[in-house]
């Protein structure tokens, strides 16, 4: 069985709401990204975005499962505790996957 993507043209055919579903979904995505203030450079797919979320999550999961705290350690902090414990920021030139492997990276350093 061939899995859809998540905005998949055909599904959107068969659901008219599909696309502002969509919408409203990427706007929580991308709100959950300023809270924690990474940057998006505004040309980002659907699933880049979604890449981005995932490995954020990925880099918060490790922290918490380390007991850290990252309210300390955010990307305006001028002295982190610790700075593997800070999601690094994105790159000028950095393709969303990059920059989502790249943290995914990070999270995987700090064991």
């Amino acid at each position: 069985m061939a899995m859809s993507r998540w905005n998949d043209p055909a599904d959107e055919e068969r659901n008219p709401h599909r696309a502002e579903e969509r919408r409203h979904a990427r706007d929580e995505l991308e709100a959950r990204l300023r809270e924690r203030r990474i940057e998006l450079i505004g040309d980002e797919s659907d699933e880049d975005v979604l890449l981005i979320v995932n490995a954020v999550e990925t880099f918060e999961g490790r922290l918490a499962q380390l007991g850290e705290d990252s309210f300390v350690n955010t990307p305006e902090s001028s002295q982190p505790d610790d700075e593997r414990l800070v999601v690094p920021r994105r790159r000028d030139d950095e393709s969303a996957a990059t920059y989502a492997a790249r943290i995914v990276a990070a999270a995987e350093r700090m064991l």
